[in-house]
């Protein structure tokens, strides 16, 4: 029992000091808060999630090499770039016309925008992780093989305390960045939403220039 425990805690700090590193997601779950989502954390994080589900099963099917080679980095290098700097850019027509959307479950004295659907939250929580090559390295240098630890150690028991630790970790931080942003940004103008909307676009569209720039190792 202390042993899975341990595991549990081993995978939720590994998680968690991977999360509160500012990346694609991060910016996201600002963003979307920002522009009046609730429950942008947990929805993201489940788009997230998803794509998590698929490489482990993928590895697990013996693709681990697959997801690792030169054309698989390639593919995530351009599509993925591409589509960040499309997320940004979108999030850019956002901030632009903050004053013009409308105000949704907020006080007088801020500034909230349209809030997204669950579909649309939960699908681009989905595409910020898998158009980041980070986060294939992540899982094939750290997760996967803690994964392998794991099972050795505990069978099914170890695989799944993992993913409790790692999922409560990514859960927690996410939901509580998101529900911070979103019950703060009551007391901010929509001056202050439109530049850190901006902020948050400027970091993805960065993230993806860096990315098709930079060569693959």
């Amino acid at each position: 029992m202390l042993g899975l425990v341990g595991v549990a805690l081993a995978s939720f700090l590994a998680a968690l000091s991977g999360a509160i590193v500012p990346g694609p997601v991060f910016a996201l779950v600002v963003s979307e808060s920002l522009r009046g989502s609730r429950a942008a954390g947990p929805l993201i994080i489940l788009g997230h999630f998803i794509i998590e589900c698929i490489v482990i099963f993928a590895v697990f099917l013996g693709l681990g090499p697959l997801l690792g080679s030169m054309s698989a980095r390639l593919i995530v290098k351009y599509v993925g770039g591409a589509i960040l700097a499309l997320m940004g850019l979108q999030l850019v027509k956002s901030a632009l016309h903050v004053k013009d959307i409308e105000i949704s479950g907020g006080s007088s004295t801020g500034a909230n925008v349209r809030d997204s659907s669950f579909f649309n939250l939960v699908f681009s929580g989905f595409l910020a992780s898998c158009s980041n090559p980070y986060f294939f390295l992540w899982w094939l240098e750290v997760g996967v093989p803690t994964i392998l630890g794991a099972t050795s150690m505990a069978g099914l028991l170890g695989f799944f305390s993992f993913l409790i630790g790692h999922a409560a970790a990514d859960l927690s931080w996410f939901s509580f960045i998101g529900y911070s942003v979103y019950k703060g940004k009551n007391m901010l103008s929509r001056k202050i939403i439109r530049i850190l909307l901006l902020l948050s676009a400027a970091f993805l569209i960065g993230f993806a220039l860096y990315m098709l720039i930079s060569p693959i190792n």
